[in-house]
């Protein structure tokens, strides 16, 4: 709470006071993205000053886009930029090249062979006596956690995989170019969540944050279901555009 300055012989607004030394602590990097700011209580009994003087600080920076404010967690810097994404040729999100950005990272953080998810296992129409390879990973833009993906790929299919070929090639070209396989179909499902405490974690923000989650799944000839992926978006930091013609 050093950054914080207040002094209260001067006629500059002490709201403006506390603003201003946020805004500055942000510009020197004292303060970074996803920091958490004291609590209007915490200031008040440090400095000695009304809850509304807190709170008129706090609207400012919130209207500036410096901060958010998270109901029964508390106060952040948010300096994240917005990144927004195509929904024309949204088959291809795992298929960076196509980003309008500087620089795309995939970090793996799990690679494993299971066969205890329900779900996955009735998404990839696989009996009990069958596997899956699962792969997550989180994907950064710009140095900046955007998207959780997990990717479930029916073993019989990708025989020989290792955790190399997940790092090395996007979605498509894994598919189509080291196992051959032409993708016919793709389909998608979004839906509105709150993260866990382990996806928020791992995005690098705070338990509960809104996000865009989105099921796709690839099939080949006749319907044949040859991959599904769930993409976790980071819901105030990722805008989706409707690309016409």
């Amino acid at each position: 709470m050093d950054y914080i300055t207040i002094d209260k012989t001067i006629k500059k607004a002490l709201y403006l006071q506390i603003k201003d030394c946020i805004t500055e602590a942000i510009k020197q990097g004292i303060l970074s993205d996803n920091d958490r700011l004291p609590t209007e209580s915490e200031l008040c009994e440090v400095f000695g000053i009304s809850d509304i003087v807190v709170k008129n600080a706090y609207k400012l920076l919130v209207k500036q886009g410096l901060i958010i404010r998270v109901q029964g967690s508390g106060t952040y810097v948010s300096t994240r930029k917005i990144f927004k994404f195509p929904l024309k040729g949204f088959d291809r999100i795992n298929d960076f090249s196509h980003y309008r950005y500087y620089e795309k990272e995939k970090h793996i953080i799990l690679f494993d062979v299971a066969s205890d998810h329900e779900l996955v296992m009735d998404m990839l129409g696989l009996t009990k006596d069958e596997s899956y390879y699962v792969a997550k990973y989180v994907v950064s833009i710009d140095r900046a956690e955007v998207m959780l993906q997990t990717l479930y790929l029916p073993k019989k299919l990708y025989p020989l995989l290792v955790m190399k070929d997940i790092e090395l090639n996007t979605l498509p070209e894994l598919i189509s170019k080291k196992y051959a396989r032409k993708t016919k179909r793709i389909t998608n499902g979004f839906s509105p969540v709150n993260l866990s405490s382990s996806e928020a974690m791992l995005l690098n923000t705070y338990k509960g944050a809104a996000a865009h989650r989105v099921r796709t799944m690839l099939y080949a000839y006749k319907d044949q279901k040859i991959a599904f992926m769930e993409t976790l978006f980071l819901g105030e930091y990722t805008q989706f555009e409707v690309v016409l013609g």
